[in-house]
C-alpha cells in the first residue's frame, strides 16, 4: 500500500539501507558471505617466498624462509641452471552444526612455485638442502677462483 505522506528521501534511503543490514545480518547468510569473503582472499592472495642469498669465498647460500610450512609440503627440483622450489598445501575443514549434522565443507588447495637461476652450472651432487625451523638452506660451491693480490 503506497502512502501519498511525504516522506524525505534521506528516511527512504535509511529504510532501504535498514532492509539491507538486516538481509546480510541474517546468520546463515553471514556465514556463508564470511566464507566465500575467506576463500576469495585466500585463493587470490598474493603468494610470496621471500628469499635471501649470500656468498663466501667457498659457497653461495640461498634461504628461504617459509615459517608456517612442513617439510613434506616442499619439493625442490634441480637442473643445471636453476633450483625449482614449489610448496603446495591442501586443507579440508568440516563444519557441523548444533545436531550433528554436516553444516559446511570446505576444501582449499595452493601451490607456488619459484624458480631460482643458478651464477653457473652445478652438478646435483654439489647442491646440499636442509630444513629447519621454518628455514630451507641450499648450498651451492663456490666456482669463481678468487686470486690474491699483493
Amino acid at each position: 500500500m503506497l502512502s501519498n505522506e511525504f516522506q524525505p528521501p534521506m528516511k527512504k534511503k535509511k529504510d532501504v539501507s535498514h532492509m539491507l543490514d538486516s538481509f546480510f545480518d541474517d546468520r546463515p547468510l553471514k556465514k556463508l558471505l564470511h566464507t566465500l569473503d575467506e576463500y576469495v582472499h585466500r585463493t587470490f592472495s598474493p603468494l610470496y617466498i621471500p628469499i635471501d642469498v649470500h656468498e663466501t669465498s667457498t659457497e653461495h647460500v640461498i634461504i628461504a624462509h617459509l615459517p608456517s610450512v612442513k617439510r613434506e609440503q616442499i619439493q625442490l627440483q634441480f637442473d643445471e641452471e636453476r633450483l625449482i622450489l614449489s610448496i603446495s598445501h591442501q586443507e579440508r575443514i568440516e563444519t557441523i552444526d548444533e545436531q550433528g549434522n554436516l553444516f559446511q565443507k570446505k576444501e582449499a588447495q595452493q601451490h607456488i612455485t619459484k624458480s631460482i637461476f643458478l651464477p653457473y652450472p652445478v652438478s646435483e651432487k654439489e647442491v646440499q638442502a636442509s630444513f629447519q625451523d621454518g628455514k630451507l638452506v641450499i648450498r651451492l660451491p663456490q666456482k669463481k677462483k678468487y686470486i690474491d693480490i699483493d
